[in-house]
């Protein structure tokens, strides 16, 4: 057992702010031959990723422990500060207890520690002091106590799991306040068995008298409800502490995690659209009631004039918001529905009501619901949002038609978090990151255009979370924790002090890793992995090299079919993929085949549901059923090689015979166009690819895996399902189990491999797939530094290791708990 001894106390001290407090106990620390100096700036880092405040004017400040290697000896020593500090999370510390642990001999005496915090008397008297033998003795008294609990219940009947711990740090406070947080949610009865004693763990002084240290068996018990989803998740939390980082300060730069440490506050669940914190006040808004709005009607001639006026200033309207100063995902949506307005058909029908009498607004009413209702007719649930882009540009032009603002924003002083029933496209279009800092909807969908916008501009987002954000009062100060999927109301001074710190946290290492974002994703090894950007769209591609990406790992063609009523011809792609790789300036660009259906629909094909269905005419088969669409987009794709390094892949290969017949028809295409020979790749994201991935790879250039796919076709889950799309996680093991086939066969041939699904981009991901042995990574570009800069903090063997692990767990959440950080 650690001992203090009076040269390790000093009383009567005083403090301007938290930062100096620490500053001084560092320095008892080196006074005392303890630590060297450069230990000090350990303790402050440290205090910016945790609370050490443990409670009754207590605080136990300690150093990362990547700087352990700054400890000469482990030792503790205490700071009186009778007035009081004010620490981090905004508590009163007067007691400080700051530690050197070069590993764990000092759990044993915080266990000591935690018994002073539950006596508040006791604290406050050895706050005052002036006597160091008082708080030696009370240190020496606590020593004597027992370790919490009760006498372990040989006679347990429910679910029961044993689990060997391993941290050298032993059951620290961050981790204990996480697992008390996961037992408190529970109905249930949970329970820890160590060291013959059965505690309940429902509290992290609870857990931490328990003395947990490398080496102790713990027994987790669990009775009730949902019994085996409960035992897995804490069993989850549990190997996370086992498997935490001795690096783990230094492994954020892809975001920051927040947890509430308040009890008080009201918690809002939903589901996450955009991830993301922000903290700001409610601003409510609700959409214009338009049938309460009255208009003067004239004669149809003035009707049909007002009509078309309204039209024509709806479409000046979204060609100038398309000329201001949005992202390319806004202009997209405003093109769209400047399309939508542009079609004669719909105007025409409008009229023609108008001639039977209708007045302008009904007429328009009636024409927009005749054309939304057909689209819904159809049945199917990829066109459904077709039917509310519809109704989105009818809305549009019966504002201007009754002369009502369309700006969703207007009132708007200072930045808030929007609170609304639902966004329909085009308000969410017209949204800035500038005034709203969240956002949180009643109804919505993490796959509706809203989301879409919000993802893009950055913006944390939840939806779906019901009728309780009626309770939320104009103007309150909130914290939107959209990552965690829920909103906090009436927060704490302190949850709102570290929220705000979290965020800028995440701000600075956002701009330090847009400052590095040009340098290799070189780990400390040597290993190199490429990052490449995703690319949907013409205008995207002059970014791609601003993000910092080495080229482009995934063009999506499809964009070019999209939204229109006729396929493109030859040269309308052939212009396109030119410009795109003009603007590329060298860098390769990797474009994949047309890959309609699934969640890519278009109507002009002549395909029912069954054909756009995810196991229907997708990808390579669709070439196969429209060689005359292949055909063309092929020519337009080997012009375009003559202006650029183009490489080629087609998706849903299935078998080998598929790439030959793909192989045979690009070469026929090639031998017509006179084009250069390029690499001929394969997307694999059927199983059955995988399973033949050997012989794949003696015929094909390179593996890029789409892991949107493969997840769905592995796990048998539509990814676009409202209620299995969060259980479609890429991270599962059978999932990851597929990729390291397909790495291993790629490489015994001696092709290389990329990912392009949305794994590359998920911090966790990108590390497992580079331990996995993945070459590539191509994701967002707004991505590409933040995985760079993850990336270069790692060591392959480190990766491997990870990558290992992660293959052997039972399960996505397993998986994601061996770095919960990420």
């Amino acid at each position: 057992m650690l001992k203090m001894s009076a040269n390790d106390i000093r009383l009567g001290l005083s403090a301007e702010n938290a930062e100096a407090a620490i500053r001084a106990a560092g320095a008892v620390l080196v006074e005392t031959g303890a630590v060297a100096p450069e230990y000090i700036e350990s303790l402050l880092a440290r205090e910016q990723t945790a609370t050490t405040y443990l409670g009754n004017g207590l605080a136990i400040p300690h150093g990362r422990p990547e700087d352990a290697h700054f400890i000469h000896e482990t030792r503790v020593v205490a700071l009186q500060i009778p007035e009081g500090v004010t620490w981090q999370g905004g508590q009163t510390v007067k007691l400080i207890f700051a530690i050197a642990a070069k590993s764990d001999e000092h759990i044993g005496l915080l266990r000591q520690l935690t018994g002073l915090v539950g006596d508040e008397a006791l604290a406050e008297r050895l706050a005052h002091t002036t006597d160091v033998q008082d708080i030696l003795a009370a240190v020496q008294a606590a020593e004597d106590v027992p370790l919490v609990g009760k006498e372990v219940n040989e006679e347990f009947e429910g679910s029961e799991m044993e689990i060997l711990f391993t941290n050298p740090r032993g059951f620290h406070l961050r981790p204990a306040g996480k697992f008390s947080r996961a037992v408190k949610k529970y109905a249930g009865e949970v329970t820890l068995v160590v060291k013959s004693r059965e505690v309940e763990p429902d509290s992290p002084t609870r857990i931490l008298n328990m003395g947990i240290s490398a080496g102790d068996h713990i027994r987790l018990r669990v009775k009730g409800p949902n019994e085996t989803d409960t035992i897995s998740e804490l069993a989850a939390i549990l190997e996370a502490v086992n498997h935490e980082p001795q690096q783990e300060e230094a492994q954020v730069s892809a975001g920051v995690q927040w947890h509430s440490e308040g009890e008080t506050h009201t918690e809002i669940s939903a589901t996450m659209a955009a991830p993301g914190l922000a903290v700001a006040p409610v601003w409510k808004w609700s959409p214009l009631d338009l049938t309460a709005k009255k208009r003067a009607v004239g004669d149809t001639d003035a009707e049909t004039a007002d009509l078309r006026n309204a039209i024509d200033v709806a479409l000046q309207d979204l060609r100038g918001l398309t000329e201001e100063n949005l992202n390319e995902v806004q202009r997209d949506l405003f093109d769209a529905h400047a399309s939508l307005l542009e079609d004669a058909e719909i105007s025409s029908d409008a009229v023609a009501l108008i001639r039977k009498g209708e007045d302008a607004l009904s007429a328009w009413r009636q024409t927009i619901e005749s054309q939304a209702e057909k689209i819904e007719a159809l049945g199917n649930e990829n066109l459904m949002q077709r039917a509310v882009d519809m109704r989105d540009i009818g809305l549009r032009v019966q504002k201007i038609l009754l002369g009502a603002s369309a700006n969703i924003l207007d009132g708007v002083e200072t930045p808030v978090i929007f609170v609304a029933d639902d966004l329909q496209p085009s308000d969410a279009a017209q949204l800035q990151a500038s005034k709203v800092k969240g956002i949180c909807l009643k109804k919505g969908s993490p796959n509706a255009h809203a989301a879409i916008v919000a993802r893009s501009l950055g913006i944390p987002m939840i939806v779906a979370a019901g009728e309780a954000l009626d309770q939320l009062s104009e103007e309150e100060i909130v914290i939107l924790d959209a990552s965690g999927g829920r909103l906090i109301a009436n927060p704490s001074e302190a949850d709102l002090a570290s929220a705000k710190t979290a965020i800028a946290e995440l701000a600075v290492q956002q701009n330090r890793d847009r400052d590095h974002r040009f340098e290799p994703a070189m780990l400390k090894d040597g290993h190199r992995v490429e990052v490449m950007a995703n690319l949907g769209q013409v205008s995207e591609a002059a970014g791609v090299i601003d993000s910092g990406a080495e080229g482009v790992g995934l063009l999506r063609t499809e964009f070019m079919f999209l939204d229109r009523s006729s396929s493109p011809d030859e040269m309308e792609q052939y212009t396109a993929l030119k410009e795109m790789i003009t603007a590329l300036q060298g860098l390769p660009m990797i474009v994949r085949s047309l890959d309609i259906g699934g969640d890519k629909p278009v109507s002009y094909l002549g395909l029912d549901e069954q054909d756009l269905s995810f196991l229907g005419l997708r990808g390579f088969r669709l070439a196969m059923a429209r060689p005359d669409l292949a055909r063309t987009q092929l020519r337009a794709i080997y012009r375009a090689a003559a202006h650029g390094p183009i490489r080629l892949m087609f998706p849903m290969i299935a078998t080998v015979n598929d790439f030959y017949r793909a192989r045979e028809m690009a070469e026929k295409v090639r031998r017509e166009v006179g084009g250069p020979e390029i690499e001929l790749g394969i997307m694999i994201e059927v199983p059955s690819a995988v399973v033949l991935a050997e012989e794949l790879a003696e015929a094909a250039d390179f593996f890029s895996i789409g892991t949107n796919d493969l997840t769905q076709y592995t796990l048998a889950m539509d990814r676009t399902h409202p209620l299995l799309a969060k259980r479609t996680d890429s991270l599962h093991p059978a999932v990851l189990r597929l990729i390291d086939m397909t790495v291993k066969a790629a490489h015994g041939k001696g092709k290389w491999v990329g990912v392009c699904g949305a794994l590359a981009g998920d911090p966790l991901g990108a590390l497992i797939l580079t331990g996995l042995g993945v070459d590539e990574l191509s994701m967002p570009p707004a991505g590409v530094a933040g995985v760079k800069a993850l990336l270069r903090q790692e060591n392959l063997a480190d990766l491997s290791a990870l990558a290992c692990k992660a293959l052997t767990q039972r399960d996505a959440r397993s998986v994601r708990a061996l770095r919960p950080n990420l």
